[in-house]
């Protein structure tokens, strides 16, 4: 399993493939980055380039791995997690945190208004773009970031919120109030991902392995990663209840 701010576990195979032409690709790379400065691509115009060569085969070894991830949330019974795994958002999934918003609310009206409200959202292209996924980050870091702190924040999640945004003056002091705000660690599966984002991925620790070959201060490394399959409960590591930000 990778853990991306530890080198020591990248995958030898990677190393490899890098190292023969480390001077090379870092001199395409600079190229690129001077021509970025000026509005323009210097690898554009080179379809043999060997800086996305690599990237393109680096993605591919990729594939072949597991990453540890992190998932942030709000759940009603956070150790359910340790038996379910993670599910990707569906149409189910949905109803199910909206079941535990509808209970919490004072009158049956209410409820029906949120359950119209949801319907009208599963039918929206913002939820089919979100359908099937599970989105994770790979750096224990970016859990401490303004946009994993919000999701800790909001019972259900970014798509709970958005089926419940024409009403949020009412329902997200509840989406508040609900649940518990937990961290759960996994590892899940690179080929599981979009291929833009391994590509993304591979760039991300091509250019890492640069720096530091050239003496360079590392930069940051943060990335995430939409999972279209579930995240068994075997590939759940922790669940930590954080209710510092409940």
């Amino acid at each position: 399993m990778i853990i991306l701010e530890d080198k020591s576990t990248w995958p030898q195979e990677v190393m490899d493939f890098v190292a023969p032409d480390m001077a090379r690709i870092s001199q395409e790379r600079e190229l690129e980055l001077a021509k970025n400065l000026e509005g323009k691509s210097w690898l554009s115009t080179i379809p043999d380039s060997i800086y996305v060569q690599t990237q393109q085969h680096l993605a591919t070894i990729l594939r072949r791995y597991s990453i540890k991830a992190y998932h942030a949330t709000k759940l009603p019974m956070p150790e359910i997690v340790l038996r379910t795994g993670l599910l990707p958002l569906s149409d189910q999934t949905l109803a199910t945190a909206l079941s535990e918003v509808v209970a919490a609310l004072p009158s049956s009206d209410s409820g029906k208004e949120a359950q119209k409200e949801l319907n009208q959202f599963v039918r929206s292209e913002a939820f089919e773009n979100q359908r099937g996924l599970v989105w994770v980050y790979l750096t224990e870091l970016q859990t401490q970031q303004y946009d994993s702190q919000d999701l800790l924040e909001f019972y259900g999640g970014r798509a709970l919120r958005a089926a419940l945004a024409n009403k949020r003056y009412k329902y997200f002091p509840l989406l508040k109030r609900l649940g518990v705000p937990v961290l759960i660690t996994c590892s899940v599966r690179i080929a599981d991902a979009a291929e833009a984002q391994v590509y993304d991925l591979a760039k991300l620790m091509l250019d890492n392995l640069l720096d530091a070959a050239n003496g360079l201060a590392p930069r940051s490394i943060a990335a995430e990663l939409a999972i279209s399959a579930p995240v068994p409960a075997t590939a759940v590591f922790e669940v930590n209840e954080l209710l510092q930000y409940a």
